[in-house]
């Protein structure tokens, strides 16, 4: 009990108890509208909450990954899944409710973590605490709280409430890694970054980079020392491959099981899941625009005969698993998902090379689409647009502030992410989901913008351009 009340003394010391009240507040108004929405859940899920409970369902009820309703259950990512079905194991029944207070956990669990990595951009170099740490970590918090995707994925049944969680929990906890002596300490992003790929594949890309960064700006830093040995150098250059290497070992810790059971059940190599010749499929028809449910409504009106509008509740109830199966009969040799991305490469060939300037406004599009809008009807319409596009902007001028205060550690940790998936949208499918969990790292940049605005407004001091800080030796 001491130490739980020192813990909670420094906390108070460090942050401020007027700071840590708000937050308290910020996190009651987080809860009570995830609550809302657990109860009220919904009403028209989409195709992926439904898979996602079958799934869970499937691994309660028969201990497996997807039972006999599924052929392609591999084309969902398990992380949510494993996730789901560990709390009907804990309540004792496959109901939707207790995997929706699990995503409400998470969301809450996220406001915290995201105010501490607020807090932590909006504190000068070398550490030293400044009035915008706290305003960027409320901030930030306060996003997280009530934006209205977390709300409405929290509603359904998603892979992105968790990975909520767990990609800020990641970045900070690189952050932390860059300052600690203690080499084992790299673990922990490792597993984070790991976890966060088990819920979105996209993020496993990201880990294993952020670990390559890790060596290279460490070698860097130890050869650009001007006075230091050759032996002090060599010493440095392995420290930071080590800690490079620990960080992957940490993603493959987590993800290795479920490669193995892919090993044995798909009979080849898949890390995660399978859904990504799907994602290329849809990403580069050019004719629906790389749109999924212009896509879903073409299948539709080609092999069921029907005319049904992208986003209509006729058009959500239609199975598209069925849609695609048809699609990827084309190669019948193939799995399904390695024949809907053979499909897909054709599509770029054909579309790039009959219309090259169509398809690349097309992708200029599909990531406008992604970055512009939002999960749920709030940011769908003009007021959430103006909201979402003034957030994105915000964002990239914090990333901005980063680079031109040379903060290059925690430049390279928030923007990778933000890049590396921003990319992948672009080159397959790029839905408003793709953004939902960068949003997290979106909302402390957009407060460090703020904060330097109001400082600048009012003539502060508190972000002077000597604020500076390399990566960490």
């Amino acid at each position: 009990m001491t130490a739980v009340a020192d813990w909670f003394r420094a906390l108070s010391e460090r942050h401020g108890r007027r700071t840590l009240i708000a937050l308290g507040l910020i996190a009651l108004v987080g809860l009570v509208a995830r609550a809302y929405v657990v109860v009220n859940p919904v009403e028209h899920p989409a195709d992926d909450s439904r898979a996602y409970y079958a799934l869970a369902k499937a691994l309660y009820e028969e201990g497996s990954y997807g039972g006999l309703e599924f052929d392609d259950a591999s084309d969902w990512s398990p992380g949510a899944p494993l996730l789901y079905a560990a709390a009907f194991y804990a309540t004792g029944g496959a109901r939707e409710g207790t995997a929706r207070i699990v995503e409400a956990l998470c969301g809450v669990a996220a406001i915290f973590v995201v105010f501490l990595l607020g807090s932590r951009l909006g504190t000068a170099a070398g550490g030293r605490e400044t009035r915008a740490g706290p305003f960027v970590g409320l901030f930030a918090a306060a996003a997280v709280a009530v934006y209205p995707p977390f709300i409405h994925s929290t509603g359904e049944l998603m892979s992105e409430p968790p990975a909520i969680l767990t990609l800020p929990a990641a970045v900070l906890a690189f952050l932390w890694a860059s300052e600690q002596e203690r080499l084992r300490a790299w673990l922990v992003p490792g597993l984070l970054f790991g976890l966060t790929a088990m819920f979105r594949p996209e993020y496993l890309a990201v880990g294993v980079v952020l670990g390559v960064f890790a060596l290279l700006l460490g070698v860097r830093s130890s050869f650009v020392a001007q006075r230091a040995t050759s032996a002090n150098r060599d010493g440095e250059w392995r420290r930071w491959l080590a800690r490079g290497a620990i960080l992957i070992a940490g993603i493959v810790v987590v993800i290795l099981p479920w490669e193995i059971r892919n090993q044995v059940v798909l009979d080849r190599t898949v890390p995660i899941s399978t859904g990504g010749g799907k994602a290329l499929y849809v990403g580069t028809y050019l004719p629906a625009d790389g749109e999924y449910q212009r896509v879903k409504a073409i299948l539709a009106k080609r092999y069921l005969g029907r005319d049904l509008e992208p986003n209509s509740a006729a058009l959500d109830a239609v199975n598209p698993t069925e849609l695609f199966d048809k699609v990827a009969d084309r190669y019948p040799d193939l799995p399904r998902d390695s024949a809907l991305g053979k499909i897909g490469k054709e599509n770029f060939s054909d579309f790039f090379s009959e219309d090259p300037g169509g398809y690349a406004a097309m992708t200029v599009r599909k990531v406008g689409r992604m970055w512009s809008s939002g999960v749920g009807e709030a940011m769908s319409s003009g007021l959430g647009r103006v909201i979402q596009v003034a957030l994105v902007v915000l964002g990239v001028a914090g990333l901005l502030l980063l680079g031109l205060r040379r903060r290059w550690w925690e430049l390279v940790a928030l923007a990778t992410p933000i890049v590396l998936v921003t990319a992948v949208g672009a080159a397959s499918l790029a839905a408003p989901r793709r953004n939902e969990v960068l949003m997290t790292l979106v909302f402390p940049l957009a407060g460090l913008a703020l904060s330097w605005a109001f400082a600048a407004i009012s003539s502060g001091r508190e972000w002077s351009p000597e604020q500076a800080s390399s990566p960490p030796n």
